[in-house]
């Protein structure tokens, strides 16, 4: 399937639905141009789903807006981050919980498997930069991958990338979505298929930036396998 039936023209899908509506009401239409509109619509989206995981446990912590000040300001540079710092500041004074269902959808309706998990492994990585994951937290990320049609154990394998605590060979185990007791050429089968599902070839609508963003999950699968067969050894 071509690109053009992923995301449409430009950021035709992101306007068309509860995103665009987002936008049109709190930030405006002007912030695009139509150069690279679908990559600024999937990016804005990281920003409104952000927004709903540091309020998830009822209070904004400074660590987690840090985090996403840095994503933004490491991935693409201070310049670009800057206007995306001053969108952030607006939504994340907004009650937006109720759109939650409606903004997934679209964005399932409208990128590629590979694209969302990217989402889920951020809202991780903002939910675990205060070293705490809130039970909260979680709940809010597993509703928005159940929208977002992220299987259990795909989400599991993300969040395993984000216990921090926990050096266990289990939590490798699950990084890699098998049991421990599976043969080592069921590890060495896992490992080939979770490379093909997370790829950052197989991303598509986003820019280069977030391109470079996804080899952080493909080396923690790689380090997941690498461990395993450690300590098979």
């Amino acid at each position: 399937m071509s690109l053009g039936k992923w995301v449409g023209i430009g950021a035709g899908w992101f306007f068309g639905g509860p995103i665009g509506a987002i936008i049109g009401y709190y930030i405006g239409k002007n912030f695009f141009n139509g150069n690279n509109d679908q990559e600024k619509a999937y990016e804005i989206s990281l920003l409104i789903l952000a927004s709903l995981v540091i309020k998830a446990d009822g209070k904004v912590v400074r660590e987690e807006l840090n985090y996403v000040k840095s994503f933004f300001a490491s991935t693409f540079g201070l310049a670009k981050a800057n206007k995306y710092f001053e969108i952030f500041n607006t939504l994340n004074k907004q009650a937006l919980s109720s759109q939650l269902r409606g903004v997934c959808i679209q964005l399932t309706q409208s990128i590629n498997h590979a694209s969302r998990l990217q989402i889920i492994h951020f809202l991780f990585g903002v939910a675990s930069s205060d070293n705490e994951i809130h039970s909260a937290e979680i709940n809010l990320i597993n509703k928005i991958a159940g929208y977002l049609n992220i299987n259990h154990h795909d989400l599991q394998s993300i969040y395993s990338m984000f216990l921090k605590n926990d050096s266990s060979i289990d939590k490798y185990y699950k990084i890699l979505e098998i049991e421990k007791e599976v043969s080592i050429e069921e590890v060495k089968k896992a490992y080939r298929k979770l490379v093909m599902k997370y790829h950052p070839d197989k991303l598509q609508g986003v820019s280069d930036d977030i391109i470079k963003l996804a080899n952080e999950k493909f080396l923690s699968i790689q380090d997941a396998y690498e461990k395993i067969i450690q300590h098979r050894s």
